[in-house]
């Protein structure tokens, strides 16, 4: 599990250019043995994952880390009512472009079903 003195001075992870999402989409998990949901709006995507912003001091940085795969609920913006599960994978915990998102870090994430 990563700390987040362990996440400082990591550059963006992200491997490809990134497309803004739709403003109500998002994601909805637990992780690991954590009892408490989280749900956070999905930032962007690319065609092989899709990002979050989640505080540098969020509680949630204490339960995942880099490789753990997760079954997580996704909201789209068409069809918020109706959410979709899919098993995915955190792939980066990493700094997001150093003009946007300060006290932030941006996690990806790649759906695997």
């Amino acid at each position: 599990m990563k700390n987040d003195s362990e996440h400082d001075g990591q550059t963006n992870l992200r491997a490809e250019t990134r497309t803004e999402t739709r403003k109500k989409a998002s994601v909805e998990f637990i992780p690991g043995k954590n009892e408490m949901t989280y749900h956070f709006k999905l930032k962007n995507f690319s065609s092989t994952g899709l990002g979050i912003i989640v505080r540098k001091d969020s509680n949630v940085l204490k339960h995942i880390k880099i490789g753990d795969i997760l079954t997580m609920k996704y909201y789209s913006e068409a069809s918020s009512a109706h959410p979709v599960f899919h098993q995915t994978q955190i792939k980066h915990i990493s700094e997001p472009d150093p003009e946007k998102q300060q006290d932030h870090l941006l996690v990806g994430l790649s759906i695997l079903d």
